[in-house]
């Protein structure tokens, strides 16, 4: 165990080796060595967590990990350009996006004790934001999307974006929504 299971971060960032991929719109996007397990690790636990549903063959099982998989996969990267959008609005964005096998990490070098409450909520609020409007936004699609892989894959986009979405507003460590919280509660105490 590492200090970072806490964060449910596969890789100790300590000692994991990181590969840089280059810049996107100013962020440097890395990896870690091991972010090619994150598929795996994903379709294995939606596919032992179905296990709860009785009533479905092995086929069916296969089937929606699969679909699980792919939306989480798009889902992260929907995710992460949300925080960069609004790290560029309010003008402080994100300096690295450290991808690894299980979540993206947003890294910020230099003293952020120094940046405003309405920034760190704004940079904040973009991850979840855009996946609950990706979320809605699926859900109005769903009945013009003929049944098949594409509306099989929509169904696993909606949900895993609202969970991601609604998910991230939880006072949970490491998640968007100690920072919303937290810089809510400091503005109100302002006032």
């Amino acid at each position: 165990m590492h200090k970072y299971n806490k964060f449910f971060i596969f890789e100790n960032l300590d000692t994991v080796r990181k590969i840089s991929l280059g810049k996107f719109w100013g962020v440097d996007i890395v990896i870690t060595s091991l972010v090619w397990l994150g598929p795996f690790l994903f379709f294995a636990l939606h596919f032992v967590v179905n296990f709860l549903n009785l009533g479905l063959s092995l086929e069916q099982r296969l089937s929606q990990s699969l679909y699980f998989t792919i939306a989480v996969e798009i889902t992260t990267v929907i995710h992460a350009l949300g925080h960069i959008i609004s790290g560029k609005i309010v003008k402080s964005p994100m300096d690295e996006l450290l991808i690894t096998a299980l979540r993206d990490v947003n890294r910020y070098h230099g003293d952020q004790s120094q940046i405003k409450n309405t920034t760190h909520l704004g940079r904040a609020l973009g991850g979840p934001v855009i996946n609950i409007i990706v979320g809605v936004i699926c859900i109005f699609l769903a009945s013009s999307i003929p049944a098949g892989f594409w509306s099989n894959l929509n169904a696993s986009m909606i949900s895993v974006n609202l969970f991601f979405g609604l998910g991230g507003f939880l006072p949970i460590p490491s998640v968007d929504g100690v920072v919303i919280w937290r810089e809510i509660k400091n503005l109100i105490s302002k006032k």
